[in-house]
């Protein structure tokens, strides 16, 4: 599940993750202002990239916290290869 302030990029825009009403539902993805979030780089404007992976790869992203660059974390699930016995 998504947590609150977690930002994904995604066709060419940039979505953080916004909780409106606690009380009403889980937290959702809304796109945002990309001015307004840090590109990991401790402030707006530079280069952003966009990490994505098709199955059996997996990319998480983790934004980066002040001046600390994002984290991408790339990994393979051997469990949604075809099975070559057959």
């Amino acid at each position: 599940m998504a947590t609150v302030g977690e930002i994904e990029y995604a066709y060419n825009r940039t979505y953080i993750c916004v909780n409106p009403n606690a009380a009403l539902g889980p937290p959702t993805f809304r796109i945002s202002n990309p001015d307004e979030i840090s590109n990991g780089g401790g402030g707006s404007g530079g280069a952003k990239y966009d990490f994505d992976g098709k199955p059996p790869i997996v990319v998480d992203t983790v934004p980066g916290v002040g001046s600390n660059p994002n984290i991408v974390k790339t990994s393979m699930d051997i469990q949604l290869l075809d099975d070559r016995a057959t």
